[in-house]
């Protein structure tokens, strides 16, 4: 009977493992059993003696872990990492219970370690973790620095930012508001009471725009731009675009009423006080004079802004009776009807009993 044919098995091990590297490539059906006392191994591959069957027994000097043990069945050789047994992890002798060593078994110079070398490496790991873990923490560190240095970078860019779209849009209202005044005044000067019919046509065009741009100071609040709450800023640019927008603009016979002239020399002073305030506060220059301004000039000058925007609503509402403007009359596809007129009479009653909230 033929003498069954081995793979050459070169052998290596550390503290905790073997290492078995079987020369036999392009293995086909292999089969392998390993028990804590031996390996058995069948194949078919090309190895020393060619291409053929060839079978392995290894009985083990020492118990083995076959549960943490593993093997990989690769092009040109197969290559087993098995585990020592928990306990008995040491330098074994031999591979094999036998004394003689089998002609088929050589020992991997590549990849083997004898104490003094594992102790060594053992003593490189630790110093090479320790720089590793230095390292990290240097790292770390940095990252931590450069993170917070770039948060407080961003936090400024997005301060500036805040600041100067705030300061941007405070100062051309203000210098818009100034300009209003300027005009109305200088127009009296020149023309005196004459003058009060032409205000609206001097002056409406700009006061619109101030009053639609006044929209931002909702939306501010709303995203957290300024810290302030949004119902009073709201109140008072809705009501101002409402008597402009609904009550005055869409009737020509207002316009050269005194009146005009007075809500929007009115409304203009306001803004030239509270524009400026707006801007030192965010700026953080504390200006005596403007702060006792502000909150001493509104005492008077916010009931005659009331006062004549009630005037030119209660004007308004026997134009919007014969007109229905802005009105919605039966019969509709909706069967909804809404009166503007009426909606403007009960407004007027929000506005005298409501004062604070429109002033806020």
């Amino acid at each position: 009977m033929a003498a069954k044919l081995k793979p050459i098995v070169r052998w290596a091990q550390t503290k905790e493992r073997l290492y078995l590297t079987l020369e036999l490539s392009d293995v086909q059906y292999p089969s392998i059993d390993l028990t804590e006392s031996r390996l058995l191994f069948k194949g078919y591959g090309h190895g020393a003696k060619g291409e053929d069957n060839y079978e392995l027994e290894v009985n083990f000097l020492e118990p083995i872990n076959p549960g943490e043990s593993s093997h990989k069945v690769m092009e040109r050789y197969v290559e087993f990492s098995i585990a020592k047994q928990k306990g008995r992890e040491f330098f074994w002798q031999r591979l094999v219970d036998s004394e003689k060593r089998p002609n088929w078994l050589k020992i991997n110079f590549d990849r083997w370690k004898n104490e003094d070398d594992t102790e060594d490496e053992k003593q490189e790991a630790e110093e090479e973790q320790k720089r590793q873990i230095s390292n990290i923490i240097v790292e770390q560190r940095l990252k931590r620095d450069y993170d917070m240095h770039g948060d407080r970078v961003k936090q400024d860019v997005v301060r500036f930012l805040k600041k100067f779209y705030l300061v941007t849009y405070n100062g051309i209202q203000f210098i818009l508001f100034l300009y209003i005044v300027a005009k109305i005044i200088s127009r009296f000067i020149m023309e005196g009471k004459d003058s009060l019919a032409g205000n609206y046509d001097a002056v409406s065009d700009i006061i619109a725009s101030c009053q639609l741009a006044a929209f931002l100071e909702v939306l501010n609040p709303a995203i957290g731009i300024v810290k302030t709450g949004v119902f009073a800023p709201f109140a008072q640019v809705f009501g101002r675009n409402l008597v402009l927008f609904m009550v005055v603009v869409p009737h020509p016979t207002l316009h050269a009423d005194p009146v005009v002239s007075a809500l929007f020399f009115t409304w203009s002073v306001i803004e030239i006080i509270r524009y400026p305030f707006y801007i030192v506060q965010i700026i953080g220059i504390p200006f005596e004079p403007l702060i006792w301004l502000r909150y001493t000039a509104w005492i008077p000058l916010y009931p005659v802004g009331m006062i004549t925007e009630v005037i030119l609503i209660w004007k308004a509402l026997p134009l919007l009776d014969q007109t229905q403007r802005f009105s919605i009359i039966l019969p509709n596809a909706f069967n909804f009807s809404f009166s503007f007129a009426m909606f403007l009479r009960f407004y007027l009653i929000f506005m005298i009993y409501g004062k604070e909230i429109h002033s806020a």
